[in-house]
């Protein structure tokens, strides 16, 4: 793991992400990716700062093309100002600016440079860009080709409780695997969830059995739970709350026949309402598992 991208709109939370990223380059001796994206409404591509019109017809024709231009040299000077921020010393930084959808060109972004992850904050700041609010950081956690690391409001530089929600498939291990890697860089302790919304009290022998049998064909001892609770989301929480924990780390987009856990919709809820930072895993699309 050495290149992170990280999305920007100059806001507080974008910068908490920034920050993250910085103090996860220092450990690995990464690089980081800064991208900020300009929203346009009728095209999802346009101009780069190489200058390269992806639509030669808007550039000739359009109107706001002077406008568009000045906007994009203003924005490249405020990204210059953001890669002296005292904790970027000495890290590589490389920045760029793009016009489009942000979710897409995030996305694209972390394909064109081999991304090995995205550290995001999740509030954007108003009257600018506004890309990481809401809809916009869940179609970046929908879509995501890499594992994305959602920043909220709270978070420590060394997280050392993660707690991995999981139906522990046999698809699983493709997850774990990236989760596992990830907790090593901090010497973290990881939490094997599983949360039970059937109310029998006979399943939970079920769920253990299902988990030893993953925890074995891994070789490790990890904590293993089942919590009961009335939605999988809220027993996440929950549970994450209880130990206090630094991190949760979810699979998300399962193919047809996994259970709940992978269902996109449980990742993005998780990212909207966590007090913690969320480490979501694509197995159905990362190229770097």
């Amino acid at each position: 793991m050495k290149k992170i991208l990280v999305p920007t709109d100059f806001s507080e939370g974008a910068e908490r992400a920034l920050e993250f990223a910085a103090f996860l380059a220092r450990k690995i001796s990464g690089e980081i990716y800064l991208i900020h994206v300009v929203s346009d409404e009728d095209e999802y591509s346009g101009i780069s700062t190489s200058g390269e019109w992806h639509s030669v017809v808007q550039a000739t024709t359009a109107p706001e093309v002077p406008y568009m231009i000045g906007l994009l040299k203003e924005t490249k000077i405020i990204m210059e100002e953001i890669k002296k921020k005292p904790f970027l010393e000495g890290i590589p930084v490389y920045d760029n600016v793009e016009v489009g959808h942000a979710w897409i060109m995030i996305n694209e972004a972390a394909e064109k440079y081999n991304a090995d992850m995205i550290i995001m904050g999740t509030h954007g700041a108003k009257g600018l860009t506004e890309f990481l609010i809401g809809s916009t950081a869940e179609k970046v956690v929908q879509h995501a080709v890499r594992p994305v690391l959602s920043i909220k409001e709270k978070f420590t530089a060394e997280p050392s409780q993660i707690v991995f929600a999981s139906d522990f498939s046999n698809e699983a291990n493709e997850v774990f695997g990236f989760v596992k890697k990830f907790a090593a860089i901090y010497n973290a302790k990881l939490h094997l969830l599983d949360v039970d919304t059937t109310g029998r009290d006979e399943s939970t022998g079920e769920i253990k059995n299902l988990i030893s049998n993953f925890m074995n064909y891994e070789g490790v001892d990890y904590p293993v739970v089942v919590y009961k609770d009335a939605t999988e989301e809220a027993g996440i929480l929950h549970y994450a709350k209880e130990i206090n924990a630094d991190l949760i780390a979810i699979g998300t987009h399962g193919r047809h026949g996994l259970s709940r856990f992978f269902n996109p919709s449980v990742s993005e809820d998780l990212v909207s309402h966590s007090f913690c930072p969320v480490l979501t895993v694509n197995f159905t699309k990362s190229g770097v598992l």
